[in-house]
């Protein structure tokens, strides 16, 4: 698996596009809480697609695919709540099929081989290389049962055949070590934090912050469904932590610095829980 390009800073390691995906949710909040009492025009959302897919393609010489995914999932859900005309969704869809194209000539050897083993798993020499992470971590998963091994007994972890298993596959080794129980543990907290900010946004009294909340939601449930869709082989793998449980600096101080924002938003709101 190719590194993500980083800085240093003071000895530690920074992923500059972690606080990017904030970045750009914060600007495209801005964005669209300014034009709340205007029309949304075709220029407005030409606007928000060319600022995102600038970023996009930034990510992406890196190179990081799964990332710049990522910030136009973020964009896509933020124009959906801003109430764009549904004609621009169908301009968006075939422009996708145009580019998807385009970028696979532009994709890494190793980018390539991710889809196409996600596609034919079957392949021969997919056992030894490019399906070895996959093939591990949906062992990992299988192996847990309903109450897992227990934390620390996973043989897929533990004994280190599962790559990557601190950041990538954590939620393989959650599978592994806590079983059925543990994924519910999971799925239940994702669930409340949702559900929580969701029942918050009728109460906050600017634009900004809802679409500041939105586009924080977008962000943390496609990191989610991404992360565990490749750990049970149902997406190709492309690196997305799983928010605020896989290790890692950047991605958790951002999403920590995130919902600091985001709890700021609703105290300043003068929500009473």
């Amino acid at each position: 698996m190719a590194p993500k390009v980083g800085l240093v800073f003071l000895g530690f390691g920074i992923q500059p596009v972690e606080f990017i995906k904030i970045i750009l949710i914060i600007f495209l909040a801005n964005y669209f809480s300014n034009l709340a009492t205007k029309v949304k025009t075709l220029r407005h959302f030409v606007v928000s697609a060319l600022s995102t897919i600038l970023l996009a393609a930034l990510i992406i010489l890196q190179p990081d695919f799964g990332s710049s995914l990522v910030l136009l999932a973020i964009w896509f859900v933020m124009i959906i709540m801003a109430g764009f005309n549904k004609r621009y969704f169908i301009a968006i869809f075939l422009i996708a099929v145009v580019l998807s194209g385009t970028a696979w000539l532009t994709f890494k050897d190793y980018q390539k081989q991710r889809i196409t083993t996600f596609l034919n798993p079957s392949l021969e020499s997919c056992s030894q290389k490019e399906c070895y992470n996959s093939f591990q971590a949906i062992i990992a998963v299988g192996s847990g049962g309903l109450t897992g091994k227990g934390v620390g007994f996973g043989s897929q972890s533990q004994l280190k055949f599962l790559p990557e298993a601190q950041t990538d596959f954590i939620f393989s080794v959650v599978s592994e070590e806590l079983g059925f129980l543990g994924i519910v543990l999971i799925l239940s907290f994702f669930g409340i934090f949702c559900f929580r900010s969701l029942s918050a946004l009728k109460k906050i009294n600017n634009d900004f912050g809802i679409y500041f909340i939105l586009g924080l939601l977008g962000l943390i449930v496609t990191h989610m469904f991404v992360n565990i869709g490749m750990n049970i082989g149902l997406l190709p793998i492309v690196g997305i932590p799983l928010p605020f449980i896989s290790y890692g600096g950047s991605a958790t101080l951002s999403l920590f610095a995130a919902v600091g924002i985001m709890e700021n938003i609703i105290i300043k709101s003068k929500i009473n829980y």
